[in-house]
């Protein structure tokens, strides 16, 4: 029985995979997500599953949050880009300081650009529909980056 607290649950192809993207966003291990074993405190991990397929998933006080999955290889290592270079702007841009949120946003579409300018623009277009079904004004739109 696979005990996803205690058991190593991610392929060592797949670990290298996010290694390598991680440390090209110039992540810090404070940015990176559990590789292998899940966690009960709202850090995001990585996982795969026996039958195939790998899971992004956040859990805080035995509760799922979120649980992404794929079994599509790179549609993964994308997903976990997104969220590291999300935890990356909000480290330099923390929420406390004015203007975070355009910054923020900024640096997470340069970062995504620099790895793959296609996973910059498929995070651009989601985050913006995502506000606008989210009923955002037009100034939060504004706030998203402009492509170059």
């Amino acid at each position: 029985m696979v005990e996803p607290l205690n058991d190593d649950l991610l392929d060592h192809e797949m670990r290298l995979r996010i290694l390598d993207v991680t440390q090209r966003l110039g992540a810090l291990p404070e940015d990176l997500p559990a590789l292998g074993q899940a966690h009960e405190d709202a850090r995001p991990f990585c996982w795969g599953t026996p039958e195939g397929g790998w899971h992004l998933t956040v859990r805080e006080r035995d509760r799922v949050l979120s649980d992404r999955h794929t079994a599509e290889s790179d549609e993964f290592v994308f997903w976990v880009a997104e969220s590291v270079s999300e935890r990356i702007s909000w480290r330099l841009h923390p929420p406390e300081l004015p203007g975070f949120r355009a910054a923020s946003w900024r640096t997470q579409y340069q970062l995504l650009r620099g790895i793959d300018p296609t996973w910059a623009d498929v995070w651009l277009d989601t985050t913006r529909s995502a506000l606008i079904a989210a009923g955002a004004d037009p100034d939060v739109l504004g706030m998203l980056p402009t492509p170059p």
